[in-house]
């Protein structure tokens, strides 16, 4: 599965909780497919269990999805949690994508679908499989009922580990995708988490587009978010999402993009929110940005815009009174 650098080191970690002493398996960075899969493989066969990824999706703790996580959890039931994950999914394991269908029957059917086809593939289905049901599982008001399972995984020769696991005998094994199916009062279950509120700002922040952004730029413009006006620095950051300075840099350069060009973006990205409410001084705006003179923050206003602040302003109060 292409995974994002949180989410590997999610996996990482999981695989420490079941005993997993990930450096001796000798697998190199997992920062691609086949380095993922040979983990997987190496982890299978030293505790001996096939079921390994389903049982790591499912003992995952809610938070370490990032973002994708708290957009489900604040949604209203799992249903509509189900649909804000298929489009945000790739923000954490790009590449893997869930399909969302309305069966005859009433049944609603999530499909993992892979595109591209990668290495692991099997084990990737069973890691988002265990997670999907995890979420929903502790998250809905009343218990699911899950009318079936479908597993690309093959037939086991035993199916007593895979039901004790799933919670469900209904277990279809060989099957072109994994898939869940929920009835539809699964689906109009409410979750006892939902939040409007949270839900709307989290969206905002993933893009009003639902365009597809990588986890980490997102995990990073929260933390600077969170941090103005005091501005922080990459050797604060880094360790906070559980990277070394090093990688952080590389991951960001790998989306055309560095720090100082992240930070630059959500000091611009705030400096034209508060101008545009129109209730702050130019200078009061520059405080809540981080600059410690107007000048600068005007400086800085020109090179995004090519215009100073006071004329975006104008144009601003002009647009507005010509929209009412």
């Amino acid at each position: 599965m292409p995974v994002v650098p949180a989410t590997a080191q999610a996996i990482i970690e999981m695989l420490g909780r079941f005993g997993v002493d990930v450096p001796r398996l000798k697998v190199g960075p997992i920062d691609d497919d086949p380095e993922l899969a040979t983990l997987w493989t190496r982890a299978i066969a030293r505790t001996g269990r096939r079921t390994l990824p389903l049982e790591v999706g499912l003992e995952m703790p809610l938070g370490m999805m990032a973002v994708v996580d708290y957009l489900a959890a604040s949604s209203a039931t799992v249903g509509a949690a189900l649909t804000v994950a298929q489009r945000v999914f790739p923000l954490v394991a790009p590449g893997v994508q869930l399909l969302l269908e309305r069966l005859r029957s009433g049944v609603c059917r999530v499909a993992i679908i892979n595109q591209p086809h990668f290495p692991g593939e099997l084990e990737s289905d069973l890691l988002v499989l265990g997670i999907l049901l995890a979420r929903m599982r502790t998250l809905a008001s009343r218990p699911l009922e899950l009318p079936s399972l479908e597993l690309a995984e093959p037939h086991p020769e035993s199916r007593t580990r895979w039901v004790e696991l799933l919670g469900t005998s209904r277990l279809r094994f060989g099957t072109r995708r994994t898939a869940i199916h929920f009835s539809a009062g699964d689906w109009a279950t409410p979750l006892r988490s939902a939040d409007p509120r949270l839900l709307a700002t989290l969206k905002a922040m993933v893009g009003a587009e639902q365009r597809t952004v990588d986890a980490l730029l997102v995990a990073v413009r929260a933390l600077a978010v969170q941090r103005l006006p005091a501005l922080p620095t990459i050797g604060e950051v880094a360790p906070a999402l559980g990277l070394s300075v090093r990688s952080l840099q590389r991951r960001l350069a790998l989306n055309r993009t560095s720090f100082v060009e992240v930070l630059d973006e959500v000091r611009r990205d705030r400096a034209e929110q508060l101008l545009d409410e129109g209730v702050l001084t130019l200078g009061e705006i520059a405080a809540r940005v981080g600059f410690a003179e107007q000048a600068s923050f005007t400086r800085a206003w020109q090179r995004w815009h090519g215009e100073a602040p006071s004329r975006s302003r104008h144009g601003s109060a002009l647009t507005s009174r010509r929209g009412r």
